[in-house]
Order: structure tokens, then C-alpha cells, then sequence
């Protein structure tokens, strides 16, 4: 079956595979546009206000693809909001300049739950809460109103600033330490210890993907459609940027060093994020998001690789529609019909108007795709071999049945969707409709 998440899946795999297919062939002259850097990248000498070429947008996977290196060569992913896209190299240009004395300049929050805001006002709307040492990018001053503490006013300035996930708001400076990147990263970034830490070599060295996988995996049920390779934390320890990535996009946490806690937890020091270890192979990661909400994930190191779980997934469920077909691949029912199986997933039914419109909608024509993408629950696993979904190409209509390969050929019970959840059916239907089809003779039942 291709569920919707499924179809996402396979959609998104498919753009990751046309941005590859792009990147290989691309050169510095085949590009949308230029962009305007907003938050440096230092391992790539890249400071805010520099522009350069932009070859490909992702709103997919929230990612440019740019030029960097000597000649910009080099092709590199940037995430969406650390960049502006313009037209013309021209615009970029007359963008960058209005950074001024801004260009390098950035800030420390000195004050947790410090509050960003649409307008230079400190009335106007909330946008964004900062963690106390967490690391602001500063676009422009402005001018504003006054910020009283009682009937003084605060030294200080409003700031247009960006955070570290890209939130834009404006911020009053009095509780801003800023500093010019220039002159910060002279310091050499480290990793704060006492000596050697197993349990930090370990965090650093290792892949974490979302804990779900390990769930599916103990389960014995791989939900394709909940699966994308490029999700999971990554610490960055060479770049100084730690990121998660999932199905709500990407978040980065730029930080100086990490140092651990008394209870064991680790802080990526200059950021929101803190990483607790639970055991060698799992990880729980905590920051606060944009409202000002504090958020944890959990991740596990596995054996194997999101895209092999992916790959060995799909082949048992082809193995078990090519063990149907091969058993067949015409079947024939005297009360509904002619069901064949072909070649990559195809079918062809004709003669199932008993089963129109309570099951197959009218109109849904005789030829599809059949796919597994539902699982037994725990009560059904001894009965039915599994689930299989017909999807009609002319109505892209579905419809789920129960299965077993018997020696007189193929039984199908359907089963509605409100009797599935989580991509687990769950029970039968109270009013169960069962359909037999025994294999067709040669000859018989030709379409």
C-alpha cells in the first residue's frame, strides 16, 4: 500500500535524488540566483554579507545548494533561513552594503527569556523567547521606543537580530553582550574536560537517529513512510554546529564548546541545546524552540543504516506480492471477478461489481498498483499472512484486505480504514467480507 506518508516519503526521495542528479552536472553558470549570506559559515571562510551564487532551492529538505570555495567550485547545503535569495548579483550587492558596521557583529544573551519582538517597541508583539548564552546574529539598529526601568530608561539600543533557527525579531540591547566574529573566533574553540570522557567520545563519534527506528525494529514493523535517512542529531564537533534534522525541517545550534554537568548531562556551550546520555546507544537531546518552550528527542545508535531498514523493508514486501503472483498470477472468483498480478506491482480486476460501491468506488476502473504497507496486530498475526492495498488508477481509490495464501489459492477479507491505526490493523470487520479466488487454468479467465 502507498499511504499518504508513504507517498511523501518516496516524493521527497525522489527530489533528494534530482538535487544529486543537479549537483553533478551543475556548473557556476547555472544558477536561480545569488544569495546574500546572513549567519557565517567559518569552515567554509564564508561571513555574513558575502554573496554568492545559488544553484538550488529545496523547500523539501529547507536547504540551498550554493557556490563556496575558490571559483565557488565547491557546492555546499545551506539551510534556507542562514541565506537570502535575490535575482541579481546586483541586488545581493545593495543588500550586503546595508549591513554596514553590522556585517561581523553578533551577541550573547545575557538574560534567559529574553523576549524578541515584531517592532523596535517593547509593547509590540512577541516573536521569539532567547535562552541566556545563546548566540544572535545582529542585522541592523533601529530606531525605537524607550525601555524604562521604572521611570529611567536603560542604556541601550534596539537591534534587528537573528537567531541561531532563524527567527528575526527586535531586541534591546541592554541584556546583549555583542562581539565582532573577527575577533571571537581568534579563540580556539575546545571541549571542556577534566581529562578523557569515554561518554563524550562516544557521543561525538557515533550516528543518532530517531529512537523510533530502534521501536520499529523491536516491533518487527518498519514503517517506510516514517523513515527519511537524512533525519537524526549530529553533533558537529569539527564544525562547532550541532543539527537535528526531522519532518519538521532543520535546526542548528552553533556553540563554542561543550562541557558536562555534575548529573552527566553535556551543554553545546553558546547554545540552547544540552545532551543527555542514557546509555551508550541512546541519547536524549533538549533545547528550547522558538516560543519559548522546552523540547526533547530521543535518539539511538543502531547496527545498521535508515536507508539499509529502508532497503530491506521494500524487498520482504515485494517478496510477498512476487509469492502471490507466482502462485497465480490469475485468479478467478465466480462472484467477483478476475484478479491477475503483474510485474512491478501492477494488477488488473475485472467482474468485482459486487463489491461496488460498499468497497471499490464506482468508476474506479480495472488496473492499479498492489502494495503491503499495513502490519498485523498481535491478535491477527496468527490468521492472516498480511495485508495487501489495491489502489485504482483512475480513482486513485484503495482498498485494504486481509490475506492468506491457502492450497486452493487466495482468500481476502476486507478491511476498512477505521479499523487500522498507526499503519496496524487493528481487528477485523465486525461485518466481514471475505472474497475466494482459486488460480485460473491457462486459458481461463483471460482479460
Amino acid at each position: 500500500m502507498i499511504t499518504s506518508c508513504s507517498f511523501r516519503f518516496y516524493r521527497n526521495l525522489r527530489a533528494l535524488c534530482l538535487v544529486f542528479a543537479v549537483l553533478v552536472s551543475v556548473s557556476c553558470t547555472s544558477h536561480i540566483g545569488y544569495g546574500l549570506i546572513k549567519w557565517s559559515i567559518p569552515e567554509e571562510s564564508l561571513s555574513a554579507g558575502d554573496v554568492v551564487p545559488v544553484f538550488i532551492q529545496s523547500n523539501i529538505n529547507m536547504v540551498y545548494v550554493i557556490g563556496a570555495g575558490k571559483g565557488f567550485s565547491k557546492h555546499l547545503e545551506v539551510p534556507l533561513w542562514k541565506l537570502t535569495l535575490y535575482k541579481s548579483k546586483s541586488a545581493a550587492k545593495k543588500a550586503a552594503a546595508a549591513f554596514g558596521e553590522y556585517r561581523y557583529m553578533y551577541a550573547k544573551v545575557k538574560k534567559d527569556g529574553l523576549p524578541t519582538h515584531s517592532d523596535p517597541d517593547s509593547t509590540s508583539k512577541d516573536v521569539y523567547r532567547l535562552k541566556e548564552g545563546q548566540t544572535v546574529k545582529i542585522l541592523k539598529k533601529g530606531k525605537g521606543t524607550p525601555v524604562l526601568s521604572g521611570k529611567e530608561p536603560l542604556d541601550g539600543d534596539w537591534f534587528e537580530v537573528l537567531t541561531d533557527d532563524g527567527s528575526v525579531g527586535w531586541c534591546f540591547s541592554y541584556n546583549l553582550t555583542m562581539y565582532d566574529e573577527r575577533e571571537q573566533n581568534n579563540a580556539p574553540r575546545t571541549v571542556v574536560s577534566t581529562g578523557p570522557d569515554a561518554v563524550l567520545e562516544n557521543l561525538l563519534a557515533r550516528a543518532w537517529y530517531p529512537d523510533s527506528l530502534r521501536t520499529m525494529i523491536g516491533a518487527n514493523r518498519i514503517d517506510i513512510g516514517r523513515i527519511n535517512p537524512s533525519w537524526g542529531f549530529f553533533p558537529g564537533n569539527e564544525a562547532g554546529i550541532a543539527r537535528i534534522e526531522n519532518a519538521d525541517g532543520i535546526l542548528t545550534f552553533p556553540y563554542t564548546s561543550i562541557s558536562r554537568g555534575d548529573d552527566g548531562t553535556y551543554s553545546f556551550v553558546g547554545s540552547a541545546l544540552t545532551v543527555q546520555v542514557r546509555r551508550t546507544d541512546a541519547i536524549c537531546v533538549q533545547y528550547t524552540d522558538a516560543n519559548g518552550m522546552p523540547q526533547a528527542l530521543y535518539f539511538a545508535s543502531l547496527d545498521t543504516t535508515p536507508a539499509d531498514i529502508i532497503k530491506n523493508e521494500q524487498e520482504r514486501r515485494d517478496g510477498l506480492i512476487t509469492a502471490v503472483l507466482r502462485a497465480g498470477p490469475r485468479y478467478i472468483s465466480g462472484s467477483y471477478g478476475v484478479l491477475q498480478f503483474l510485474a512491478n506491482n501492477k494488477f488488473l480486476w475485472s467482474g468485482y461489481q459486487l463489491l461496488v460501491p460498499s468497497i471499490i468506488p464506482e468508476g474506479a476502473g480495472s488496473g492499479g498498483t498492489v502494495e503491503i504497507g499495513y502490519f498485523l496486530s498481535d491478535a491477527l498475526l496468527s490468521l492472516y499472512d498480511g495485508v495487501l492495498t489495491f489502489t485504482f488508477d483512475a480513482t486513485n481509490a484503495k482498498a485494504s484486505f486481509l490475506y492468506n495464501r491457502t492450497q486452493d489459492g487466495l482468500k481476502l477479507e476486507y478491511v476498512s480504514e477505521s479499523n487500522i491505526k498507526d499503519s496496524v490493523v487493528q481487528s477485523q470487520n465486525i461485518n466481514q467480507t471475505v472474497v475466494f479466488f482459486t488460480p485460473a487454468k491457462s486459458g481461463q479467465g483471460d482479460q
